[in-house]
C-alpha cells in the first residue's frame, strides 16, 4: 500500500530526531526544494536537489547534538501536510539549548518530499548558537 504524506513526513521528522540523515535523505525526491530562514546559523535560504538537501539537513545537524520536534498537528491536504508544534535542539559549540515555534509546508511527490518551507521563530536559536560574551578571549 502505498505511503500517505503525512507517514513520510513522520518518517523524515523520525530521521532529523535520530540524526539519521540517509534516513532523512530518503525521503526526499532528486528535485527536491527546500526553503529554510537565512537567519539559521547553518542557512543559506534556499536548496536544491538531494546535494541541496544534504547541505540543508547534514548542516542543522552537524550544529546540533540534540534535535526534538513536538507536534501539535500535522494536517494533510492532498499532496500538502502542514506540520505545527515545538522544536527544541541544543548546540554543540556553545551548550545551550533552545525551543521554539515552527510551522513547515511539505508537498509530497510519488511518497517524497519535493518542496519544503519552514517558519520558525529564529531568534532563540541564533542566540543559542553564541557564545556567552563573558566566555570569550578578549
Amino acid at each position: 500500500m502505498p505511503e500517505q504524506p503525512v507517514e513520510t513526513v513522520q518518517r523524515l521528522y523520525k530521521g532529523l530526531s535520530s540524526f539519521d540523515i540517509d534516513m532523512v535523505l530518503g525521503t526526499c525526491d532528486p528535485e527536491v526544494e527546500i526553503v529554510a530562514p537565512k537567519s539559521l546559523p547553518w542557512s543559506e535560504g534556499e536548496y536544491k536537489g538531494l546535494d541541496g538537501a544534504a547541505a540543508y539537513f547534514a548542516g542543522a545537524l552537524g550544529h546540533l547534538d540534540q534535535a526534538h520536534f513536538d507536534f501539535e498537528e500535522l494536517l494533510p491536504s492532498g499532496d500538502w501536510v502542514t506540520a505545527l508544534g515545538w522544536w527544541s535542539g541544543r548546540f554543540k559549540a556553545t551548550g545551550k539549548e533552545f525551543r521554539v515555534r515552527f510551522v513547515h509546508f511539505w508537498v509530497i511527490r510519488d511518497e517524497k518530499v519535493f518542496r519544503a518551507e519552514g517558519v520558525s521563530d529564529t531568534v532563540p536559536i541564533v542566540r543559542a548558537s553564541e557564545p556567552d560574551p563573558e566566555n570569550t578571549a578578549a
